[in-house]
């Protein structure tokens, strides 16, 4: 009896799985943002990350109405402080402005949960029509390296529904909902 409830918490736990338990993410809102807490597999460790979608940007001013876009932001967590912040509801220190490296490998593995997380974002908010895509403020990585995953990445999530341009501030993307299907 014991190995078959291991099982079964291994299995809750996804060992070896991105996402969080059987899910892709732990969503939780927070005023005008939506966290998504989540995992993936590392090349070398586990890694956590904390992304954020709302209406805080730290390096553009909006200037469209608030229901038509939403800023997307990610922070990396330690995994162990995930769990306890998730589990036990402790407080995490936010490392918004931490840069970290993220292989390429890693990134896609990443990117994929993000797409999850803009779909269900954009479910909850259908008037979005632009996002503005903060992330390459907290990773060490090329601009052009991120922006050509991206690209490819793109359809994944949006059907070809969305595009891609070059934000106004350095290192930032804008994702614009096309007009046509």
């Amino acid at each position: 009896m014991k190995l078959k409830h291991l099982k079964l918490y291994e299995s809750f736990l996804n060992e070896g799985q991105d996402g969080y338990g059987r899910d892709y993410y732990v969503k939780e809102k927070d005023g005008k943002v939506v966290k998504y807490f989540f995992k993936i597999k590392g090349e070398e460790e586990d890694l956590a990350f904390v992304l954020s979608l709302g209406k805080l940007s730290r390096s553009v001013t909006v200037e469209s109405a608030e229901n038509s876009y939403a800023v997307l932001n990610i922070e990396p967590i330690k995994e162990n402080v995930l769990d306890d912040y998730l589990v036990k509801e402790t407080d995490y220190k936010s490392r918004q402005d931490e840069v970290f490296p993220v292989q390429e490998s890693e990134f896609i593995r990443m990117y994929d949960i993000v797409g999850e997380a803009i779909n269900d974002y954009l479910q909850n908010n259908p008037k979005v029509s632009t996002i503005y895509d903060e992330m390459p403020l907290n990773l060490e990585m090329e601009m052009k390296d991120y922006t050509n995953n991206v690209k490819n990445l793109i359809d994944t999530w949006s059907n070809n529904k969305w595009g891609i341009q070059e934000g106004s501030a350095d290192r930032t993307l804008i994702y614009n909902r096309r007009d046509h299907e």
